[in-house]
């Protein structure tokens, strides 16, 4: 059976995909609360069972039935005007939105049933008129949704106080490591390494700032590697590419134009806090560190930090169960944009249109504001500054 894929993104949040060939696959720039596999594993057993009703349906002989949709109209339904085949798309759609959701459970952070549902859709009969009647009729009422709910500036906002914030750093006091490049394999060994070792109570709470001694392009853990990396053009240009354990998107990595860092803290630093809060949790002092150095930074998204004109980096974290009596390790790393070479990245990033659908912006290379667009300071000196902000944050001297 020929591979075929649907893609839909979630408005402000992921992007989810649905391939069919011998089965369904399912994946995304989506994160995960805790191991996914189950999850994962379960939503493509009931997409491999709903796609073959699809496939009748759009099958069923009948006229064209476009005209009949009213897009624009916002009283118009497709159960009350709609052809029997649209109607019959739009309860397949449904239902499998309502099994997807028996099992997510909000589980996969950033999706949703009604985009995974949409995306197998696509992926079974995007040609079919009857699914595209739906998908316009459906999609206007989102889209709708969606820009009434849209401010301008695009700042998430914050779901955290600066006095909570500050007692959690205060308690936490990591170790702060400024650490040697290492190749990008290596890196993700590091990242595995330290984690289990704050899981299992073997190291303290730690913040490491680290770069990167190979050009990289680093997958997230759900995403699928050939729908996201021109791999022939990675390896022209030199370039790695390597899958690390937490979710989100690939990055595009190049030394000295990025920065990382990293922090494993014990599983109790984020006790009672959401995704939103973790994430502001885990990158205020970032935010901090970022403003003493004059850029203007704020938080978008679950997981983004951007300037006024697009985004400067992204945050991904995973949590390490505890083991050998240990408190267990939550790891959340995120990547700067220091500078970029943006026909590098869009030579070897294949970006799915579909993830500019709830952009302003619809180029990717477009959508990076790098921080040497804001300040002079060398990536050296801004390290600097990172590091001793993290160091005292939470305490008066921040």
């Amino acid at each position: 059976m020929e591979a075929r894929s649907g893609s839909v993104k979630v408005p402000g949040g992921k992007l989810v995909r649905v391939t069919l060939a011998a089965g369904a696959r399912l994946d995304g720039d989506f994160f995960a609360d805790g191991d996914a596999r189950g999850i994962i594993s379960s939503i493509e057993t009931i997409i491999d069972a709903r796609a073959p009703l699809l496939d009748d349906i759009v099958g069923a002989a009948g006229r064209g039935i476009e005209e009949d949709i009213d897009i624009d109209g916002a009283d118009v339904g497709i159960d009350d005007d709609g052809d029997a085949r649209v109607r019959a798309v739009g309860q397949w759609y449904r239902e499998t939105a309502r099994q997807i959701d028996g099992v997510l459970g909000g589980r996969l952070i950033g999706a949703s049933a009604d985009a995974i549902a949409r995306a197998a859709m696509r992926a079974t009969a995007a040609d079919s008129d009857a699914v595209r009647a739906f998908e316009a009729y459906h999609a206007a009422r989102v889209r709708r949704s969606w820009n009434a709910a849209q401010r301008a500036g695009g700042a998430a906002p914050r779901v955290i106080d600066d006095d909570e914030i500050g007692a959690r750093w205060a308690a936490l006091r990591p170790r702060v490591i400024v650490d040697v490049p290492r190749m990008p394999q290596a890196q993700m060994d590091i990242e595995a390494l330290w984690s289990r070792q704050v899981a299992g109570g073997a190291r303290g709470a730690t913040l490491r700032i680290w770069d990167w001694a190979a050009p990289a392009v680093v997958c997230g853990r759900y995403q699928s590697i050939e729908d996201e990396v021109d791999v022939a053009a990675a390896r022209v240009r030199g370039v790695h590419i390597v899958r690390r354990a937490t979710g989100g998107g690939a990055m595009f990595i190049e030394p000295q134009h990025t920065i990382t860092y990293s922090l494993y803290a014990p599983l109790s630093f984020a006790d009672g806090l959401d995704a939103a809060q973790t994430y502001q949790l885990c990158d205020a002092w970032l935010l901090a560190a970022l403003a003493r150095c004059g850029v203007r930074a704020h938080f978008a998204g679950l997981n983004d930090i951007a300037g006024a004109r697009g985004k400067i980096g992204g945050a991904a974290q995973m949590r390490v169960p505890p083991h050998n009596g240990g408190p267990g390790c939550l790891l959340h790393h995120v990547t700067l944009a220091y500078a970029i070479d943006a026909d590098a990245m869009g030579d070897v990033l294949i970006t799915d249109p579909e993830k500019m659908s709830d952009k302003s912006v619809k180029s990717a290379k477009r959508r990076v504001e790098p921080i040497v667009t804001q300040t002079t300071m060398s990536r050296d000196a801004i390290v600097a500054v990172m590091a001793a902000t993290a160091a005292a944050f939470g305490s008066a001297a921040a």
